[in-house]
């Protein structure tokens, strides 16, 4: 239902599902490479930027599921106000 501040709740709440989802599908999982005895600089160059680029995705992922929550409570804090100011009008 629509208020003073016309935050629709159905659409926000929609909203965070559909962001939380979409970082939950961030891949994460760490891959093993094991070495099966070669000897090469440019394989263990690109296991060691692999790594680092998984490093990123983690990193990324905990800042996207900071940043989701902190939506949810701005959005939650918009709603106890909008109610607030909807009753002062009544």
């Amino acid at each position: 239902m629509l208020k003073m501040i016309n935050l629709n709740e159905v659409v926000f709440v929609s909203a965070i599902s559909s962001m939380q989802g979409a970082a939950d599908r961030i891949s994460t999982q760490a891959e093993v490479w094991t070495s099966m005895g070669e000897k090469s600089t440019v394989f263990e160059e690109y296991l060691k930027q692999y790594a680092q680029l998984q490093s990123i995705f983690i990193t990324y992922q905990k800042l996207l599921y900071k940043d989701i929550k902190a939506i949810e409570i701005i959005g939650d804090k918009i709603s106890e106000a909008d109610d607030r100011i909807t009753q002062l009008w009544k």
